[in-house]
């Protein structure tokens, strides 16, 4: 009996709280993992600074808008990859929250479960 009384105090208490840690592990990962801060910081960054840079003297419009036309396409580049990397981090997090949510509340239900598997394999073998 005493034994029972340690496990449900370790399933509902300690266990609990180690679960909820877990799961915040998880969501600081991702947040960290897909750089979300920085992917939002450098949000209209170009991308990988292949753009190009103007730097003439005098009036040269070809080389002026081939470095505008070039950068541009470099930012709209970066914004697009960032913003894809941006939307996949915040799923993984959304994912690991729902999953997290639903295995809090799988855990919460299994001794009963237990318990009710254990009466009614008793039931069908007794009746049987």
């Amino acid at each position: 009996m005493r034994l029972l009384i340690y496990y449900v105090r370790w399933h509902y208490g300690k266990a609990i709280v180690d679960y909820i840690n877990i799961v915040r592990n998880f969501v600081w990962f991702f947040y960290n993992f897909f750089s979300l801060p920085l992917m939002v910081r450098t949000l209209f960054a170009p991308f990988r600074r292949l753009g190009e840079s103007y730097e003439g003297k005098g009036l040269h419009f070809e080389a002026f808008f081939t470095a505008l036309t070039v950068n541009t396409l470099m930012r709209l580049v970066g914004f697009v990859m960032r913003t894809l990397l941006i939307i996949v981090g915040l799923l993984f997090i959304l994912l690991t929250i729902v999953a997290g949510t639903l295995f809090f509340f799988i855990w919460l239900l299994a001794p009963l479960l237990l318990l009710f598997l254990i009466i009614y394999g008793v039931e069908l073998i007794t009746f049987s």
